[in-house]
């Protein structure tokens, strides 16, 4: 029971990084907007529309981080993080002798119970390698051999 409310922990933090990252890049985007609106024209037109340019290609590529922000909120709230299965699958929680994954979205390494767990991508080469697989299996990737020791 204790793993499940480790995983029930991890969801939760996943998601809390989520909102605040998308928090983040929101305010981001209205500063920059702000300062567009605000900046008035000089008489060197030319260092205006320079600086107004770069500050729209700044907001594009914000946005662009925003959408993909949201996808990451989107499929990691219907994600099936509850369920226990026999094979890992998208939602399970794997523990390895070489560290523990998180198969969801991509955030990378967070700590969690001052333990380390890998917030990792169905896409990413581990998860693959991870997909199918069962408690006490090994596979190798990166000239390593990494065991796997419980499903969650």
């Amino acid at each position: 029971m204790q793993h499940l409310a480790f995983k029930k922990k991890a969801y939760q933090y996943g998601l809390s990084l989520l909102a605040d990252k998308q928090l983040n890049l929101q305010a981001d985007i209205a500063a920059l907007r702000d300062g567009i609106a605000n900046d008035s024209k000089s008489s060197m037109g030319d260092k205006y529309e320079t600086s107004r340019e770069m500050s729209q290609q700044e907001i594009n590529r914000l946005e662009q981080q925003l959408l993909i922000n949201q996808q990451h909120i989107f499929n990691l709230k219907n994600l099936d993080w509850q369920s226990k299965n026999h094979r890992i699958l998208l939602g399970s929680l794997v523990l390895t002798d070489a560290g523990q994954f998180f198969i969801s979205v991509s955030l990378g390494e967070v700590k969690l119970n001052n333990q380390s767990l890998y917030f990792i991508s169905p896409a990413s080469p581990m998860a693959k390698c991870l997909f199918g697989r069962s408690v006490a299996e090994t596979f190798e990737i990166n000239n390593k051999t990494i065991k796997i020791l419980d499903i969650i």
